[in-house]
């Protein structure tokens, strides 16, 4: 199988909401009077750039397969308000084609050195990988893991879990009930981005971190 990424919904959210209020919004719809919520599927645009092509998802509703050279991001500020949110959920369903893990959407610096917001997949081990939240503050030096959740192996099958920033705290949610929560140090400002800085799907720019080949 060549290897992929599938993915029907990439959300940013500003807050947390139950289940029942996130899967009933269509995935590739955006909701502008919603509470804050940005649908990442937005960035890819018609028509599909190169290495993308549209599938039939999760329940059924629509998708995007991301292949090995699919390249797509845009300005961060276009999309992304600034200040970022400082509680927020990240919603993600997707069905990764490689055990290699990789890298679901990050928000970069403006050299692309660093991810300041992201979510990645590590490679699968012994049955079993580990979700990535990144956070990154104005002046660190190098992308910050803020927290890592262990779960099984997600290749070939659709999944669906969310990482909720909250205070002092993030916790990873899995079928809507909350599967493990970690402490999460940062200060007390929040996320701003340079006017150069960059939002990506399935890749993260030219940090060089592993891009991910999935079904979103």
């Amino acid at each position: 199988m060549q290897d992929g990424l599938n993915s029907s919904r990439g959300k940013l959210q500003a807050s947390w909401r139950n289940c029942q209020g996130f899967e009933i919004s269509h995935p590739l719809k955006r909701e502008s009077g919603s509470g804050g919520q940005l649908d990442l599927t937005e960035l890819i645009g018609v028509p599909l750039p190169p290495s993308v092509s549209f599938i039939t998802g999760f329940e059924g509703f629509p998708a995007y397969s991301f292949g090995p050279d699919a390249n797509v991001g845009r300005l961060t500020r276009s999309f992304i308000p600034d200040p970022f949110y400082r509680d927020f959920a990240i919603i993600v369903t997707a069905k990764p084609s490689s055990r290699r893990g990789g890298v679901l959407f990050a928000i970069t610096d403006a050299l692309q050195k660093l991810v300041h917001l992201g979510v990645a997949l590590a490679p699968v081990e012994d049955g079993s990988q580990r979700v990535l939240l990144y956070y990154s503050e104005p002046g660190d030096t190098h992308t910050r893991e803020a927290a890592s959740f262990k779960m099984a192996e997600l290749t070939g099958r659709w999944a669906r879990f969310t990482l909720a920033v909250q205070g002092e705290e993030v916790k990873l949610y899995m079928d809507c009930e909350e599967h493990h929560r970690v402490a999460f140090h940062r200060s007390q400002h929040s996320l701003s981005f340079q006017p150069s800085s960059g939002i990506f799907i399935g890749n993260a720019g030219g940090t060089r971190m592993e891009p991910f080949v999935v079904s979103f």
